[in-house]
């Protein structure tokens, strides 16, 4: 178990079957007094771990599902930004008075700002009697700039002379960390950090290996773009949003409006992706939510404003790109002696940049350890948190680095990693996923086989951390007189499964099928609920639904036991039936008990308790991948992945699989296609669409494979974990070291694009 503090004030102890199946352990965890004893090991589950469909499905496939953009009021106009063409300098002027002469016009927005840092950032609005007009008038919108130099490169902008994207008083980041230009830094992440001496480690290492790796910027791509829906009555305002965060989105809205939150309501019914960019209360580089709420006051009316495709690359967030230089220290058997990992991220005009994570979580047993982050401005939009934000590029640096290791010493890549693992956890996987993908398939030689196409095996390791909102949450649950459920969370659904995971907990406890449940989630008038970012929603969530859920278990026993002759505490509740536990003849139905209720509903409410001791906090992972590549053209193509993750109990392993197969194809579609290419000449993207900007399609589509390691984690009353950050993590490097198994190449620089691949090959072949 690692260590970790339980909850302060009054606890009560809870011995749990802790751990995974094959190497259970007994812990004694002390939780918040009136919470429940967490789901472990020997807990009968009878709805939770299941299968379960999606209780939205059949209204998105039929197209009944609203979203954000399908929101349509009456009287509504429809707002449009105007966007800064440059990626540097002054504005002089902004003439709005086109636009505002145009019929049909209902209001204008301006900037304060005078300062541009990149082309995309908010110059102006306007809003509409229709989205044809508002493009019209938002042509007519004239800005001049006094241009300045910039700098969009992340190599250039860390030469002596580069433009200064801030001037030396304004750049963010902290201010006792060594500033130079456009950098800053060396830090070291939140997690893991430095520890020994590395210097001396690698004196004492047989073999060592060195190697600088790249990174490209990566933009978010979610299929619903950024938007929202403003509609002010007095001084109330309601915003239906496409976002991660419905609180969030809340409480930004009152602080820059300068309104009481409590007269703001925000409603996301259902959200087409975010991955992290739509956590913040507008994007990363646009107040566009703000910006619209601003148009709908000055307008009398509703504004709609949804960003087009262009601006979704342009400023809405972005995954960094970054340069890292990685060196491992080990002894002739493989046992590291020292790490050291050095990188430079640019998140354009933000800070957090930084990919050190896996390199301070994995291989815990390596004594010598140190990592040096640095931040690089350029004149490009800022980033935003992307599925574990910096660990993939991470992962895809410190593994592939692991893995020439590994051909250095000639010793298999997997025994390397077990050689040096920590993680129980990550060792069972290591055997699941290597099983799944055929391991003894795997070339001994890299690039041996005959032809010119040449299948390759490749793994990775990645990680993720137990991330919880350990209070401040809550949920409710309401049975009705007639026998209906349904539960409430103000917590949205973005896509993932929550509403159904959190209806299969209340199902657990109440006795009933998960579609007996009627979901209320995504509406900041419900119990308060987590940003969705981080993996943390269900293990923020489900403690507290099934804290609910299971008072008004306990209320309807107390009506039920009179008319089974017992005490309520005897009873339990299954398959829509209440009967005593020791006499499972006796019974009533859910509903015949839910008929003699005092009252007309049941609504039982309850806050999330403190997290406590777990098992782990920290989440594994394994990935295996298989490659075909063509020699001669340079093309490569991944055939199968196999995914092994952990996430504390998974409530619904159907939705828990679909999430693991998502980050699959988003991490493989990383590796191979995405690149945000912007021009040195005149500082703007000029692959801002779907055409140009490439992500894997349904023609590049692989065999995936998901395995759920069920770990009973304990940390709350469900033992639920996260998954939504650990399968994207070993992605980029698992590729990597496939192509290299196939080939004998080694490629440094993504995406893995035939004109790298070829060089690559190039350069093997001279040795």
């Amino acid at each position: 178990m690692q260590e970790q503090k339980p909850p302060e004030g009054p606890t009560v102890t809870f011995s749990v079957k802790a751990g995974h199946a094959s190497k259970p352990q007994t812990l004694e965890v002390h939780a918040a007094e009136g919470d429940l004893k967490p789901w472990d090991l020997d807990s009968k589950l009878r709805v939770v771990k299941g299968r379960q469909p999606r209780l939205d499905g059949r209204y998105k496939v039929t197209g009944r599902a609203k979203y954000t953009y399908d929101v349509n009021l009456p009287g509504m106009l429809w707002g449009r930004m105007i966007r800064a063409s440059v990626p540097a300098g002054q504005i002089v002027k902004i003439d709005t008075s086109k636009a505002e002469a145009l019929p049909g016009v209902k209001a204008v927005w301006t900037t304060d700002a005078r300062t541009v840092r990149f082309a995309g950032q908010d110059v102006a609005a306007v809003a509409a009697v229709s989205p044809e007009l508002a493009e019209d008038a938002a042509r007519l919108v004239q800005v001049t700039y006094d241009e300045a130099p910039y700098v969009t490169d992340l190599e250039k902008a860390m030469e002596e002379g580069a433009p200064l994207v801030y001037e030396p008083d304004k750049m963010p980041g902290p201010k006792d960390v060594p500033r130079k230009g456009n950098v800053v830094g060396p830090t070291s992440p939140r997690r893991g950090g430095n520890r020994g001496d590395v210097e001396k480690g690698f004196a004492g290492a047989a073999a060592t290996v060195e190697a600088t790796y790249l990174v490209p910027t990566h933009t978010h791509s979610p299929l619903e773009t950024h938007g929202v829906i403003a509609k002010w009555d007095g001084d109330h305002l309601t915003v239906w949003a496409s976002t991660q965060g419905v609180f969030t989105v809340r409480d930004g809205m009152a602080e820059a409006l300068g309104i009481d939150r409590k007269n703001v309501n925000v409603i996301t019914e259902h959200m087409g992706g975010g991955f992290g960019s739509k956590l913040a209360p507008s994007a990363s580089g646009s107040a566009f939510a703000v910006v619209a709420c601003k148009l709908a006051k000055q307008a009398g009316a509703p504004v709609k404003l949804m960003l087009n495709r262009h601006e979704e690359h342009l400023c809405t967030g972005n995954a960094p790109s970054a340069r890292m230089t990685v060196r491992l220290g080990a002894t002739r058997d493989g046992t590291l002696t020292a790490v050291h990992y050095r990188s430079f991220g640019s998140a354009g005009i933000a800070g957090g940049a930084g990919t050190g994570g896996p390199a301070g979580a994995l291989y815990a047993n390596n004594p010598n350890l140190k990592i040096e982050e640095h931040d690089v401005f350029t004149n490009a939009g800022p980033a935003a948190p992307l599925r574990a934000p910096g660990h993939s590029q991470g992962a895809f640096a410190l593994e592939s680095a692991m893995d020439e290791l590994a051909d250095k010493l000639g010793m298999d890549p997997l025994e390397l990693r077990r050689k040096n693992e920590s993680s129980p956890v990550r060792l069972v996987e290591y055997d699941l996923g290597a099983k799944a993908i055929g391991w003894e398939r795997r070339s001994k030689k890299p690039g041996e086989g005959a032809g010119p196409r040449k299948r390759g095996i490749g793994m990775a390791s990645g990680n993720w951390y137990v991330i919880a909102r350990g209070s401040g949450v809550g949920a409710e649950v309401r049975v009705h007189r007639d026998g209906s459920v349904e539960y409430f969370s103000g917590a949205q659904d973005i896509g993932t499964g929550f509403r159904t995971a959190m209806a299969m907990v209340v199902a657990e406890e109440l006795g009933v099928k998960t579609t007996d449940i009627k979901p209320n989630v995504g509406d900041s008038r419900w119990p308060e609920g987590p940003g969705s970012g981080g993996s943390n929603t269900t293990n923020s969530v489900a403690p507290a639904v099934r804290l609910a859920a299971h008072d008004a278990r306990m209320k309807l026993f107390a009506g039920a036991a009179p008319l089974l002759g017992a005490k309520p505490e005897e009873l339990d509740a299954a398959d829509g039936k209440i009967f005593v536990a020791a006499s499972p003849g006796k019974s009533v139905t859910f509903k015949q008990a839910a008929a003699k209720m005092p009252g007309e509903v049941i609504a039982s409410v309850a806050e999330r308790k403190k997290q406590y001791e777990t098992y782990r906090q920290d989440l594994a992972g394994a990935q295996f991948v298989e490659v075909e590549v063509d020699t001669q053209t340079g093309q490569v193509r991944v055939l199968k992945v196999v995914s092994a993750n952990d996430c504390g109990i998974p409530i619904n392993t159907l939705t828990t699989e679909s999430q693991i197969i998502g980050a699959m194809i988003q991490g493989v579609s990383w590796a191979l296609f995405e690149d945000r290419v912007l021009d040195r000449n005149v500082g703007t993207m000029v692959n801002p669409n779907l055409e140009s900007y490439k992500v894997l399609s349904s023609k590049d589509m692989f065999e995936a494979v998901p395995i759920v390691t069920e770990v009973a984690n304990a940390g709350n009353n469900t033992s639920a974990a996260g998954i939504g950050e650990p399968p994207i993590v070993p992605s980029l490097a698992a590729v990597a070291n496939a192509v290299f198994n196939a080939t004998g190449a080694r490629v440094r620089t993504l995406p893995m694009t035939p004109d790298r691949v070829l060089a690559a090959l190039a350069e093997a072949r001279r040795g």
